[in-house]
C-alpha cells in the first residue's frame, strides 16, 4: 500500500518537477570527502584516470564534479529527469564530463562500455514504492554496460540490499561497510526526527531551539562516525596488504548480518542512522 504521506521516489515527474523547484545542489548519504578512500582502495586516481566512469541517477549532485575534480577525466552523467540534466550542464560544462537524460532501467549505451559505475540513492529510490522491478531494471541494464570485470559502486541507505544486488547480474562482492554520512545528510536526518511526519523542512527555520538541538545532535554521531571510520579504514588497508578478496567477502556476509539487526526493527528511528552502506561489486562473466 501506497503511503500519501511518502513521495514517490521512482516516478519520474516527482524528480522533474523537483529538479524545476529546486536551486543549488544536493548530495544524498555523502559526498566523495566520504567516499574517497573507498575509490582509491578499489579504483586509485593513479591507476584510473583514464577509466570510463557512469554515475547513474545523478540529479543535482556534485558528486559527478567531485570526481572530475579529483582525477577521473571521463565521467558521464545520466538521470531521468531532463531539468536535472540542463542544470548540471549549465554548473558543470567541463572537457571529458557528459550529461545525458537517460532511464537507468533502458540504457541506450552499448554493452561494455563501462571501466566502473556509480549508483548514489537510485537504487533506494526505484524501491521506495516496495517493488524491486525497477531496481532489479537498473542493475541489470548496470550489468550490461560494465565492462568484463568492471566495477559497481552502490552507496545506499540500508545494510539489507546485497541478495537484491546479487540477483540481477553476476557479481562479486569485493566489500560491503558503513560509511559516514556528510555533515549536511546528518543533519537533515536529526532535523527530520524532530518535526511532525511529513512537515517540510522549512517548518524547522521558525524553531531555534530546534535547529541548536538539531546541530548537537549530528556533531555527536559525526564524532562516533569518524571513529569507527578510523577503525574500518585501518582493518581495510591490513586485508588490502594480504590481498584477501575471500576475506572480503566474508566481512560482507558479517556486515550483511549485523545489518539485519541495524535496520530499525528494534525500536529505534532509522532517520537517526548516521550512516550509509557501501557495496563495491566486480563483474563476473
Amino acid at each position: 500500500k501506497t503511503d500519501p504521506m511518502k513521495p514517490d521516489y521512482a516516478n519520474p515527474d516527482f524528480w522533474d518537477a523537483r529538479f524545476q523547484d529546486t536551486e543549488g545542489l544536493f548530495d544524498w548519504y555523502a559526498t566523495y570527502d566520504e567516499l574517497n578512500d573507498t575509490f582509491e582502495e578499489f579504483c586509485p586516481i593513479k591507476s584510473h584516470c583514464e577509466d570510463s566512469l557512469l554515475v547513474v541517477g545523478c540529479g543535482n549532485s556534485a558528486f559527478s564534479a567531485e570526481l572530475h575534480g579529483a582525477g577521473y577525466q571521463h565521467i558521464t552523467s545520466i538521470d531521468i529527469s531532463s531539468s536535472a540534466i540542463s542544470k548540471m550542464k549549465q554548473l558543470f560544462d567541463r572537457p571529458g564530463m557528459t550529461w545525458q537524460v537517460m532511464d537507468a532501467t533502458a540504457m541506450t549505451f552499448d554493452g561494455d562500455s563501462f571501466h566502473l559505475a556509480v549508483d548514489k540513492g537510485t537504487l533506494d529510490a526505484m524501491m521506495s514504492p516496495g517493488t524491486n522491478e525497477l531496481a532489479g531494471a537498473m542493475l541489470e541494464e548496470v550489468w550490461r554496460v560494465l565492462q568484463p570485470e568492471g566495477l559497481l559502486i552502490v552507496v545506499s541507505h540500508s545494510g539489507k540490499r546485497l541478495q537484491l544486488l546479487k540477483s540481477h547480474g553476476t557479481w562479486q562482492c569485493l566489500e560491503m561497510r558503513k560509511c559516514r554520512l556528510s555533515p549536511q545528510a546528518t543533519f537533515i536526518n536529526m532535523l527530520r526526527c524532530k518535526l511532525p511526519p511529513g512537515a517540510p523542512l522549512k517548518d524547522a527555520l521558525q524553531q531555534p531551539q530546534l535547529l541548536q538541538e538539531a546541530a548537537d545532535e549530528a556533531k555527536q554521531a559525526l564524532r562516533r562516525m569518524a571513529f569507527l571510520d578510523a577503525f574500518r579504514i585501518f582493518k581495510a588497508r591490513k586485508r588490502v596488504q594480504r590481498g584477501h578478496i575471500q576475506e572480503a567477502e566474508q566481512e560482507a556476509s558479517g556486515e550483511a548480518g549485523e545489518a539485519e539487526s541495524d535496520d530499525g526493527s528494534n525500536g529505534s528511528d532509522p532517520r537517526r542512522q548516521p550512516f550509509c552502506w557501501i557495496y563495491v561489486l566486480r563483474k563476473v562473466v
